[in-house]
Formats: structure tokens, sequence, C-alpha cells
């Protein structure tokens, strides 16, 4: 399906909720408790940037915000934005997240804002960063509470911790099958479905996820691959390359895709023009709304709820804070260098420091390991896409 074909599909499916009376609360920053809004009875839905979409500088935004904010904020202000019931703003991420949630605010009063506070740092001796979070998710909480009437229930916390775990399980087989051997599942196919459960996160999107599982373990069976995949998922949720195994021939290219806010969608819709591509160089993806999300470890029921998914949001692989960069930058060494991996695509979403800032660390760290790589500044629109695919393809040619 095309990258705009799955937007369609994933923009209907939400439509048929609002029109049924639901009420949405729509997240930009994919480090949120999924949990707390399940289990408040709201469906919490990730808002991405749209293709087509024209972001100019809007004289309401900072010069400092970057294409994919313009993005977001043109939907709002071009009357292409859903009615949601409310929108979750991060605070401490980034200058410019925080300024749209400012300008959202002031610019589009009759929205209801809400912002979940981050920390700055992921160092944990005293637990004060997870006590920060689990603060901050806990006010969060009581808002909700307050403007919706939705008092926080234990039993759906429990169902919604399940829910969010049994796509987490089947995503990470996914990622991990394609690791292994990439032909199992298509890069396209896989990202289609982590975005259907990020847009609506219920039974059927799970449903769907897990039937495409059980599909691709039935092959993996016939190719004695299982174990491989089995030993790739365990190394990645716990840093321990010890025990990886891979098959003795691998296909080659074997490519990683990194970057920030960057929608695996266009990348798969960007690679599709390339002469000569396939998907199955693609072997894995270190992105946001990717590997990032469905990599984050679960929430213990055993543990205080706020707690619980305060640990949950800071063990991402790209966990939400400023001083993780050494943290970030071990695990990715992790994975180039036990993953068989031959080229680095850093993929910098245009005018957003972060990227910026990251991109010289990731490429001197694959540098280190011989893994060659290449930073491709891009925006929500590709608006230089012929420059990008030429640059990519160019790239490709160097690693064969």
């Amino acid at each position: 399906m095309s990258y705009e074909g799955v937007i369609e599909q994933s923009v209907a499916g939400l439509k048929e909720l609002v029109e049924a009376g639901e009420e949405i609360i729509g997240y930009i920053y994919p480090h949120v408790p999924l949990e707390l809004f399940i289990a408040h009875g709201l469906t919490p839905s990730l808002i991405r940037a749209l293709p087509g979409v024209s972001s100019g500088f809007e004289e309401s935004l900072q010069t400092f915000a970057c294409s994919y904010i313009r993005n977001l904020y043109s939907q709002r202000a071009n009357g292409q934005f859903l009615t949601l019931a409310g929108l979750l703003f991060p605070g401490n991420t980034c200058d410019a997240l925080q300024n749209l949630g400012d300008v959202w605010r002031i610019r589009f009063h009759d929205d209801r804002v809400l912002r979940l506070t981050y920390p700055v740092t992921r160092y944990n001796q005293d637990e004060s960063t997870t006590k920060f979070l689990a603060e901050e998710i806990r006010r969060l909480s009581d808002k909700l509470f307050k403007t919706y009437n939705r008092p926080f229930l234990t039993e759906g916390y429990d169902g919604a911790v399940d829910l969010v775990q049994d796509f987490r399980n089947g995503a990470q087989f996914l990622y991990s099958a394609r690791v292994v051997n990439p032909r199992l599942i298509s890069y396209s196919e896989l990202v289609r479905l982590v975005r259907n459960f990020l847009t609506i996160p219920n039974l059927s999107s799970v449903s769907e996820i897990k039937e495409s599982m059980a599909v691709v373990q039935t092959a993996a069976d016939e190719l004695s691959l299982t174990e491989n995949i089995e030993s790739v998922k365990g190394a990645i949720l716990t840093g321990d390359y010890s025990r990886v195994k891979l098959p003795d021939t691998l296909e080659t290219p074997r490519i990683v895709i990194a970057g920030g806010m960057v929608e695996p969608q266009a990348i798969v819709s960007l690679m599709n023009e390339i002469p000569d591509f396939t998907e199955s160089s693609i072997v894995l993806d270190f992105l946001s709304f990717g590997f990032k999300t469905v990599f984050t470890g679960a929430p213990s029921k055993s543990d205080n709820p706020f707690m619980a998914m305060a640990k949950s949001v800071l063990s991402a692989p790209g966990e939400p804070t400023h001083e993780g960069l050494s943290f970030r930058m071990n695990a990715m060494r992790g994975l180039l260098s036990n993953l068989s991996i031959q080229g680095l695509i850093v993929c910098e979403q245009s005018f957003c420091d972060p990227d910026q800032f990251e991109a010289p660390s990731i490429e001197k760290a694959a540098c280190e390991l011989g893994v060659k790589t290449i930073r491709v500044p891009l925006d929500s629109e590709l608006s230089d896409r012929g420059r990008i695919e030429t640059r990519i393809q160019s790239f490709i040619e160097t690693l064969e």
C-alpha cells in the first residue's frame, strides 16, 4: 500500500471513532504512557505530519520551528485536523515542540491542550528521574479526570498494559525477523502495522499484528530461523548480544535507517523510487515512530502505576532525556557491530536542532565500527526528493 493509502486508511478509522463519539486524545511526541489514557477510558492517537501539506514560515511560530512542527501547525490552521477531545504536547524535550504547545493554546483556544513534562537526564541512582516523571504522569492523570470526568480505573489500566504489550511482543518479533531475513515480511507492511496501532490502539489493530506474526513464524519455522529471531529479539531488549545467532548467509547490503521524528512510511516511499533498490536492504530502523516505540519496556503491574509507566517511558531505546546521548550511542553500537550492518542512513528533520546535534555523534560511532554512513536532510513533504534519492542511490552503490 502507498504512503498516502496508509494515511487514508488510518485517518478513515480515526474518523469513524470520532463520529461514534469516542474521545480521542492526540499526542505528538511518541514517548507517552498509552496505558494512562486507556485507563481513563480515552483513546490515544499519534498525530503525524502529512505529505502534501504546505507549511511556510507562519508568523505565530518561532524561526527555529522545524519542518515537522510547521506541518502540524499548518494542518490545524488549514482545517485539516480532526476534532479531537484534546492534544498532548511534551515539555522539556525541545524548544520548538514546547513553543508549539504554547502557540497552539493561544491561537486555537477552543482546543484542549495538555502537557507532559519530561526529565532532562536518565541518570537514576536515587530514582529522582523516575520519581519526577511519575509525578508528572500523576498530575496528567488528575487533569484528565478533572477535564473529562473520567477516573483512572485499575481494571482499565491492567487491560491497557496487556493490550500495549501484546502489540509490542508482536512488533518486536516482526522487527527481529527482518534482521534475520528481511524477506519474511516487507518493511512497508511492518511499519503500516505499527502505524495502525499507534493511530488506533485497540484489539483490532493488535489482532492484525498477531496474524502477521503467526504467518511470519510459520515461514521462519520452515526455514529453521525461529531460534535466530528469538536470539536477536532478546539481544535488542537486553543489550547483550553474546548469544545472537545470524544465518550463515545474509543478503547484502544490510542498511539501518536512523533519525528522530521521521515517518517510516515516508522512508519506504522514498526508497521505492530508487532504481534497483529493494526493501530487503533495510534491515532495521532506529526511528522514533518505529523501533524506539516498539522496543519500549512494559510497565509492571505489581508496581505503583505511575512509577511503572515512568520506568516504561524511560526504558525506550531513544529515551526522552537530554543527557542520554552516551546510552543511545552505546545501544546503537551494539546493533551495528553485532547484526552485520554495512550501511547507516541518518535522516535529519530539516531545522531540527536535536537531530542536527545528535547526527555527528551517530556518524562518529558508526565510523569507528567501519560502517559507512550518509546524512540525509529531509522535511515532511520530501520537497527535495530528487536530490535525496540520487544521494541515497550513490551511497548504496558504494556499499555494493
